[in-house]
C-alpha cells in the first residue's frame, strides 16, 4: 500500500481600504498633504489631474495645485501591483490672515505653584497656532509644546513660568508668520503689618507706561490704595479682618493681565481710630447713647465699652460690651440724674484687642421747671450745659413747647443756662418743655435733646355762693367757672341728698329748676370732681343757696 502526499502553500491576503490623508490650503495656490494611514506600502499624490509624485507616510509634502480644488491619494502594496485604493478629498479655501489675539492671562496661584489659563481669538481655521513664552532670551515655543486649536476656549498652561506669553501663527505651509500681543505673568503675593495691608506685584511685563491697573478688594474695585514700588499698600482696612485681591493689568496695546487671588488678614497694634459719643433724652426721659465710628459700619470682632461719671465721681463701665452700633440706654430715674447729672464715654475695641482713646465725655442737658409765681403764670427754667463730641465747639440751645402727644407748640431761641417763660400756654394745665440742641461737634442735621421738664398749674375753682333765678338778668343762674377746666363732673342735690342738676362742661349751668318745677328757696350742696391733666384727681365741695 503506498503513501499519500500533501501539499500546503501560504498565501497572503491584501486589503485595500481608503487611505487617510490630510488636506491643509497655503496661501499661492498651494496645498500641504499629510498621509496618516499607513497600510500601504507606498503613496502617490496628485492634484486634479495633474501628474502624479510619491509621497511618503506621515511626511508632509508641499503640492502646486495648478488650479486643482481637490487632491488624490492612492495606496499600492510592493508586492503586489493589483491591488490599490484611492480616495479624493477637496481643497478648502484659506481664510484670509488675521492677527491672533490674547485676550487674557489669569493666574490661579502666585507662581511658580500657579497655573495660568489663557483666553484667546481671532483664530480662523486654516493656520497653526502656538503658545510661546519670553522668559528672557527671546519668544520661544512652551514646554511640553502646546498646539491651541482654532477657535480655542479658554485653556489652561501647564507649567506655568513667568514670562510675557503670545500666540504664535503660521500657515500650514511654513508661511504668514504673525503673533499677538503679548501679556506678561502678573503673580499677586502680600502681608499686613501696622493695619496696613502691602500687596507685591511681579509682573513679568513689568510697570509699562500706558498700562491700566485695576484692584478688586472683596470683590468691589477700589481707588484708594498708595502704589508703591512693587504693588500696592491699602489702609483702609480693620485689623483682624480677611480681605481677598485680585490686581488686573490693561495694557495699551491689547490684552489683560488678571492676578491670582490673594488673601491677606489684616493685623495691627495700633489702637482703632477715636470713637464719638452723643447723649441724648427721648421723650420718655430715658438717656440714648448714640456712637459714631470712623467707618459706616462696626469692623467685625469688634466690640464698644461704655463708661458713665455721675456727678463728680470716677467712672466706672456702663453696661456690658456691645458687638453692634445699637444705641444703649440709661434708665436711671430723672430724680438721681439730676442729683447726680451724668457724663458717657466709650471705647473702640477691636478683633485684635487694640483699644482706641475714650471718646470725648457727652452729657445731656438737664432741665428744670418750677413755677416763677404763685399762680403759675409764669416759668423758671434752669438747665446743665450740654458736651458734646466735641467739647470745643458751644451749643447751641433752642427750648420747645410741647403738647401732651409730644408735637412742638412753638420755639424760643436760648442763651446762657436759665430762662423765664412769661408767655406760657394759657389753655394748658400742664406745662411741657425741653431743649434741642445743635452744634458741639454733632454732625449737620442731628441734635441732641434734654428731659422732659413739665409744670402742673393749679386748677383753679369759683362757684358762688348764692344765685337769684327771678329773670331779672342779674346772677340768674349758676355756672361753674375757673382755669383748665375740662371733662368734670358738677353735682348738686338738695338737703334731702337728692341730685338736681348735673353738669360736665362750663355751657352747663343751673337755673334753679328741679325736674321743670320753679326754683325752691333755700340751700343746695354742690361736688366737683376732675383729673388734672397730669392725670392726678382733684375734687371740691361746696354750698349755694337759691334766693328771692
Amino acid at each position: 500500500m503506498g503513501k499519500d502526499t500533501y501539499y500546503i502553500r501560504n498565501f497572503k491576503v491584501y486589503d485595500t481600504p481608503l487611505p487617510v490623508f490630510t488636506v491643509a490650503p497655503c496661501p499661492g495656490g498651494a496645498a500641504l498633504v499629510t498621509v496618516t494611514d499607513s497600510t500601504y506600502n507606498r503613496y502617490e499624490v496628485q492634484a486634479g489631474t495633474g501628474t502624479s509624485q510619491p509621497i511618503a507616510y506621515n511626511q508632509p509634502l508641499f503640492v502646486p495645485l495648478m488650479g486643482a480644488t481637490s487632491v488624490t491619494v492612492t495606496g499600492r502594496y510592493k508586492d503586489n501591483n493589483v491591488c490599490e485604493r484611492t480616495a479624493t478629498q477637496p481643497v478648502g479655501t484659506l481664510a484670509p490672515a488675521v492677527k491672533p489675539t490674547l485676550t487674557s492671562l489669569t493666574l490661579s496661584a502666585p507662581l511658580p505653584s500657579g497655573t495660568a489659563t489663557l483666553a484667546v481669538g481671532n483664530l480662523p481655521a486654516g493656520y497653526r497656532y502656538t503658545l510661546q513664552v519670553e522668559t528672557g532670551t527671546g519668544f520661544q515655543d512652551v514646554v511640553p509644546h502646546v498646539n491651541v486649536p482654532p477657535g480655542s476656549p479658554p485653556f489652561p498652561v501647564p507649567g506655568t513660568v513667568k514670562g510675557r506669553y503670545r500666540i504664535a501663527r503660521a500657515d500650514y505651509c511654513g508661511g504668514s508668520p504673525d503673533a499677538s500681543f503679548e501679556i506678561g505673568t502678573l503673580s499677586l503675593t502680600g502681608a499686613s503689618a501696622s493695619n496696613l495691608n502691602q500687596l507685591v506685584l511681579d509682573d513679568a511685563n513689568g510697570f509699562r507706561p500706558g498700562t491700566a491697573y485695576t484692584v478688586t478688594r472683596n470683590g468691589t474695585a477700589i481707588n484708594t490704595l498708595t502704589r508703591t514700588g512693587d504693588g500696592f499698600e491699602d489702609a483702609d482696612v480693620q485689623c483682624g479682618i480677611r480681605y481677598t485681591y485680585v490686581v488686573t493689568a490693561t495694557q495699551p496695546g491689547g490684552g489683560v493681565a488678571i492676578s491670582n487671588p490673594f488673601a491677606i488678614r489684616t493685623v495691627s497694634k495700633l489702637p482703632p481710630p477715636q470713637p464719638r459719643l452723643v447723649a441724648s433724652f427721648n421723650l420718655n426721659n430715658v438717656v440714648v447713647l448714640t456712637p459714631t465710628l470712623a467707618t459706616p459700619t462696626l469692623p467685625a470682632g469688634s466690640s464698644l465699652h461704655y463708661s458713665r461719671t455721675a456727678g463728680s465721681g470716677a467712672p466706672t463701665d456702663f453696661g456690658k460690651p456691645v458687638a453692634s452700633l445699637r444705641a444703649p440706654r440709661d434708665s436711671t430715674d430723672l430724680a438721681t440724674l439730676k442729683a447726680s447729672p451724668p457724663c458717657y464715654s466709650v471705647r473702640l475695641v477691636d478683633f485684635c484687642g487694640n483699644i482706641s482713646p475714650a471718646s470725648p465725655a457727652t452729657c445731656p442737658a438737664i432741665l428744670s421747671a418750677s413755677a416763677a409765681d404763685a399762680d403759675g403764670s409764669t416759668t423758671a427754667l434752669t438747665w446743665t450745659a450740654f458736651t458734646g463730641p466735641d467739647p470745643a465747639i458751644p451749643a447751641t440751645y433752642t427750648l420747645q413747647r410741647l403738647a401732651a402727644d409730644g408735637s412742638i407748640l412753638s420755639t424760643v431761641a436760648m442763651t446762657g443756662n436759665t430762662y423765664t417763660d412769661l408767655t406760657p400756654p394759657t389753655d394748658r394745665q400742664v406745662l411741657r418743655y425741653r431743649l434741642q440742641i445743635s452744634g458741639a461737634g454733632l454732625p449737620t442735621g442731628t441734635f441732641s435733646y434734654s428731659n422732659l421738664a413739665s409744670l402742673t398749674r393749679q386748677l383753679t375753682l369759683t362757684i358762688p355762693t348764692a344765685f337769684t333765678p327771678n329773670g331779672d338778668g342779674l346772677n340768674d343762674v349758676l355756672e361753674v367757672k375757673g382755669k383748665y377746666l375740662n371733662n368734670y363732673t358738677f353735682v348738686v342735690v338738695d338737703r334731702n341728698g337728692q341730685e338736681v342738676f348735673r353738669g360736665t362742661q362750663r355751657s352747663e349751668t343751673w337755673d334753679g329748676t328741679i325736674r321743670g318745677h320753679a326754683p325752691v328757696l333755700g340751700a343746695y350742696v354742690w361736688r366737683f370732681q376732675q383729673n388734672n391733666e397730669d392725670g392726678q384727681p382733684f375734687s371740691a365741695t361746696g354750698s349755694v343757696t337759691i334766693l328771692k
